[in-house]
């Protein structure tokens, strides 16, 4: 065990030391701050990294392993899967609805404006919140994995799987070192989006047999896009708001959130024009 802590100790340490030499090297200067020093997972690099590593490893041989294997998507799951499922799904909604009520609640307590704010070291309230939204994209790494164990290579995109790495990545980086502030609004909103996308996921898994019941009560699909792409929208006008009019947050993760922003509308649209407009074309002809 001994052998391990000290093995995973200088894995840590050489990690992080490149890291952050990294990122002076690129002008970036990333501290960490009293209000999260000391919780799991965010005083270092490595350990996102690790999951980010991992990630990717997985999605990797698990497509591999599908496509040599020739699998068909699965039509009729395991119970067990359903189950796993269905619970999943359940877990994110209801953790998503706390995080969005409990950063929406802080925020209006504290007073704040809709963009603008400078981040607090002594909230730690607000800090907790972002903190617990930072650790909520480790759960939801499992969206990829069931995909996986559905057979559904063609769900496991580029776009899904660029999204769920850069977000936890992205996420790191704002609760170590500014965890509340302007940050508020994208998690909240962020938040607030998940609880319909997972109640979206949860109805799809309930009924999942029931092709009647899913044209009835799943036709929404489409206006879950565009809400998504809505939030990618009002993010980029934030970021581009606190960087020329009101920079009282840290300008690097504001031109980070800025180009993220960008890149997410950019590949979303793709997807909601190869899916909603194309598709609906085809069927037509």
């Amino acid at each position: 065990m001994e052998a391990v802590e000290s093995f995973y100790h200088a894995v840590d340490e050489a990690i992080s030391r490149g890291f952050f030499r990294f990122l002076q090297y690129a002008g970036v200067q990333l501290s960490e701050t009293g209000s999260t020093k000391g919780l799991p997972m965010v005083d270092s690099p490595t350990p996102v990294l690790l999951a980010i590593i991992t990630y990717i490893m997985c999605v990797i041989f698990g497509l591999r392993y599908i496509k040599n294997a020739n699998l068909k998507p699965r039509y009729q799951e395991p119970f067990l899967l359903k189950v796993f499922v269905i619970l999943h799904n359940l877990f994110c909604f209801c953790l998503s609805l706390y995080m969005c009520l409990s950063i929406s609640l802080r925020a209006f307590r504290l007073n704040y404006s809709l963009w603008g704010n400078a981040y607090d070291p002594h909230d730690t309230v607000m800090a907790f919140y972002i903190y617990v939204f930072y650790m909520s994209k480790y759960p939801e790494f499992l969206d990829t994995i069931i995909m996986l164990l559905k057979h559904n290579v063609r769900q496991v995109s580029v776009l899904h799987v660029y999204h769920h790495v850069s977000i936890a990545f992205i996420w790191w980086m704002i609760a170590h070192h500014a965890p509340g502030g302007d940050a508020y609004f994208s998690a909240a909103m962020n938040s607030g989006v998940h609880v319909f996308m997972y109640l979206y996921y949860l109805f799809s898994a309930l009924l999942r047999n029931n092709e009647k019941a899913r044209r009835k009560y799943l036709f929404w699909g489409i206006y879950l896009t565009q809400l998504q792409m809505l939030q990618f929208f009002f993010n980029m006008i934030q970021a581009f708001y606190c960087m020329k009019f009101k920079p009282l947050y840290p300008q690097f993760l504001c031109k980070i959130l800025f180009y993220y922003m960008i890149s997410l509308l950019v590949l979303f649209s793709n997807f909601y024009l190869k899916k909603y407009v194309s598709g609906v074309k085809g069927k037509e002809e």
